[in-house]
């Protein structure tokens, strides 16, 4: 029977025309709109998988697009990650985990805490430091990209009592450090 014949390539049209648009994203309220009146639609909205700022936008009217096309990137800064320098000598200093914290000189008295969430393999041969990077929590979103600021890492070393050469007096039989009477 051709009528049945049509009918039934009609609907796989339509299912296949469906799921086109479900593996775009296109929210089904949308697809169910189509459907229903029949109308054809030249601009669909599309959702971002997250919530988050918009870092970098690559769409622009009349644009042709592809599966491969990035439109936008949408970063969640709710967490940052913070690349930090560390001198050749001091990085036997750092470990995963580690606390950290880190001020910015346009937020003074301010400071944030995170810890050392990855250490880079390599030191950088021209300035001779060790890339690590770090994970903050960003409250108000007060952290945003690309700023600077200072790292203090928290290495829960020995303290230790640092006193002149000078100071030490040498008795033969043992070293003491000299006290001043006044």
């Amino acid at each position: 029977n051709p009528l049945h014949e049509i009918k039934e390539s009609t609907d796989n049209l339509v299912a296949a025309a469906r799921k086109r648009l479900e593996l775009w994203d296109i929210p089904d309220r949308q697809i169910d709109k189509i459907e229903r009146t029949g109308e054809t639609v030249k601009n669909l909205t599309l959702d971002s998988p997250i919530s988050g700022f918009v870092m970098e936008r690559n769409a622009y009217p009349k644009q042709h697009v592809t599966s491969e096309t990035v439109l936008y990137t949408v970063a969640d800064l709710s967490t940052v990650w913070v690349i930090a320098d560390v001198f050749e000598y001091e990085a036997s200093n750092v470990r995963l985990d580690q606390p950290a914290s880190l001020t910015l000189a346009s937020s003074p008295g301010r400071v944030f805490h995170g810890r050392v969430s990855y250490i880079l393999p390599q030191v950088d041969p021209t300035t001779r430091t060790l890339k690590v990077r770090l994970q903050f929590d960003n409250p108000g979103f007060a952290l945003k990209p690309d700023m600077y600021g200072d790292v203090e890492l928290q290495t829960g070393g020995a303290r230790k009592l640092v006193v002149p050469e000078t100071a030490v007096l040498n008795s033969g039989d043992r070293q003491e450090i000299g006290r001043a009477h006044v």
